[in-house]
């Protein structure tokens, strides 16, 4: 077997090319650990470093993965960036249940938020809500829906509501 010369060199450098995995998180939710892929599939003399701005508080939507730092003798190294997705948290708001005495004011309908995160309040995330209910001071003794008059767009989350009642 003998080894011919064909004119062409080796190259002076072979390519790597290292890509930031895409990565999804809940609103809220803890970073998760960047990762990685090679190709070709070689181990890097020096491992590359990825960041996001992302972070636990940051609204919902896209952001970049970008990766840097690595070296591997022999290639040149190169960078694909990932994205990392921020989804909506999820929340319920549910109406919460209320009693009257026969011939009383209707009283305050309030409700309860679950779900929130980030040091959010309904007041902060813009999230108060409006209930209404059929009944009245002149109602008959029973019970009536309390229902939700608007129930608020939150971007950061998926909002359920759950009827209350009013006895």
């Amino acid at each position: 077997f003998a080894l011919v010369d064909v004119g062409q060199s080796a190259p002076a450098s072979w390519l790597l090319i290292i890509t930031a995995d895409n990565e999804v998180i809940t609103y809220g939710g803890a970073a998760p650990t960047l990762r990685y892929s090679l190709s070709p599939s070689v181990t890097p003399d020096t491992p590359p470093t990825c960041a996001t701005t992302a972070t636990a508080a940051s609204p919902v939507g896209t952001y970049p993965i970008t990766c840097s730092g690595a070296a591997k003798a022999g290639y040149e190294v190169t960078y694909v960036s990932g994205t990392l997705t921020v989804n909506p948290a999820p929340l319920t708001i549910i109406a919460d249940n209320k009693s009257m005495g026969l011939g009383s004011t209707v009283p305050l309908l309030t409700a309860s938020y679950f779900g929130l995160v980030n040091g959010d309040t309904p007041a902060v995330v813009g999230g108060s809500v409006e209930l209404a209910t059929n009944a009245t001071a002149s109602s008959p003794v029973g019970t009536y829906d309390i229902t939700f008059a608007n129930a608020p767009a939150l971007p950061d989350y998926t909002v359920t509501t759950v009827l209350g009642t009013l006895t």
